[in-house]
């Protein structure tokens, strides 16, 4: 792990400056180094969970709207969706940020 914490760390807190692409590089380059192919993974991974979600939540809010006969309840989906999309987002970059000072300071 201390070989490898400068670029482990820097796959994590890549959500600051290039969220999914540099780790996403990382992961694709450190085949033959599996503690960094395995952090720059779980990285890309964690970066890219909230643009999954979101993308899936606008299908889900497209769908139902086709479906629902009131505005008022299709506005209230589309109000709790974006609430969890906020608190994923929120979580996601937050622990990027954990993991990569963890990362950081480990011996």
């Amino acid at each position: 792990m201390t070989k490898n914490r400068v670029i482990n760390s820097l796959s994590y807190l890549s959500i600051i400056f290039l969220p999914v692409l540099f780790p996403l590089i990382v992961w694709l380059l450190t085949g033959s180094n599996p503690d960094a192919h395995r952090a720059a993974g779980k990285a890309f991974w964690l970066h890219l969970l909230p643009a999954v979600m979101g993308i899936i939540f606008v299908i889900v809010l497209g769908v139902s709207g086709m479906y629902m006969d009131n505005f008022v309840n299709s506005g209230w989906l589309a109000v709790i969706l974006i609430a969890v999309l906020a608190i994923v987002a929120v979580v996601s970059y937050l622990w990027s940020i954990v993991r990569g000072i963890q990362y950081l300071i480990a011996e």
